[in-house]
Formats: structure tokens, C-alpha cells, sequence
């Protein structure tokens, strides 16, 4: 890792770590995919999935811009987080309750993200990059909303399911 001197450094690092959450998360995210049950948590995985593949190309594009690499600093953060939802998801759940969980997991990560890319755009605003604040700031406000419909699944459906895994009342929900 390169040493921190400067704002402009600490910008650079962040976008470095915020790529490196991302390509964490395109090999992750198949997997969360597969193990939910839920028809309208599979498709709002899937839906963050195809963007997050896109935060990961706009990240590679934004260094591009700067001429330097992603690559630069790997994120010991995020492989926490996913680490600890592999050891979730290798568990004995029922769907209701792994359904559960796999949201909770899902939270977590998006607030890691929120707080990366809410940091990543001050430091472009305040280094003159505003294109490139304005491209993180897009990106933040898609990882804020991913985690309000995350939290609205959660509650509306998921978790009272997992609450009382014999009720066999239908909910239909559109993400």
C-alpha cells in the first residue's frame, strides 16, 4: 500500500478498496443469489448484482481517468463481511430463516459501501473531480436505495416469515 499524504491519496486508496469490494462481490453475489428462496429477494439480488458489475466497470473507468490502477489496495473489509456470510450460508436453515439472514448479511454490506462512497465522493468534490463525485454520488445513491428495499423485504415479508416459518399466508411484493 502506498503511503496516505494527502487527501488526493486517501481519494485514490478509496476508490483502490471500493473496486476491490466490488470484484469481491461479483464473485460473492451468484452464490446469495442461489441459496434465497424467495422469489422477490432472488430478483432484487439479481437486480443489485447487474449493478454492481456496473459499479465495478465505473470504478475501473474512474481510474482510468486519474491514470491509476483499481487494483491498488485490497479490501480486508469486505472479505470480513462475505467470509461471515459463507459461514451463514453453510449453515442448516430453513428458507424462511436463511432468507432472513442472507438480507441481514446483504445490509451489512451495502452499509460498508454506503460509507465508502460517501467518502469517495467528498474527497473528488473537494480535490475539483466533480464529474467523477458526481458519478460516486450516483453510485452511493443506488447502494441507498438496494439497502431500502433490502430493509423493506426484511420487514414486510422475510422476517415475519422467518418469525413464524408455519404461516402459509402468500405475499406478493414488486421490487
Amino acid at each position: 500500500m502506498k503511503a496516505i499524504k494527502d487527501i488526493e491519496d486517501l481519494f485514490y486508496h478509496e476508490l483502490q478498496v471500493m473496486w476491490s469490494a466490488e470484484a469481491q462481490l461479483v464473485e460473492a453475489m451468484p452464490a446469495m443469489i442461489e441459496r434465497a428462496k424467495s422469489e422477490a429477494l432472488k430478483k432484487l439480488l439479481s437486480m443489485h448484482y447487474a449493478e454492481t458489475q456496473q459499479h465495478k466497470t465505473a470504478l475501473e473507468l474512474i481510474c482510468k481517468q486519474l491514470n491509476i490502477s483499481p487494483e491498488g489496495d485490497f479490501n480486508p473489509g469486505m472479505k470480513g463481511i462475505l467470509e461471515e456470510g459463507d459461514k451463514v450460508m453453510a449453515k442448516d436453515a430453513t428458507d424462511e430463516g436463511m432468507d432472513a439472514a442472507l438480507i441481514a448479511g446483504a445490509q451489512k454490506v451495502e452499509h460498508y459501501e454506503i460509507a465508502g462512497y460517501g467518502a469517495a465522493a467528498y474527497y473528488a468534490e473537494m480535490l475539483g473531480h466533480e464529474g467523477i463525485a458526481q458519478r460516486l454520488r450516483l453510485t452511493l445513491a443506488e447502494e441507498q436505495d438496494a439497502d431500502t428495499k433490502l430493509n423493506f423485504l426484511a420487514k414486510s415479508i422475510v422476517n415475519p416469515r422467518a418469525a413464524n416459518p408455519t404461516d402459509t399466508v402468500t405475499h406478493s411484493i414488486t421490487v
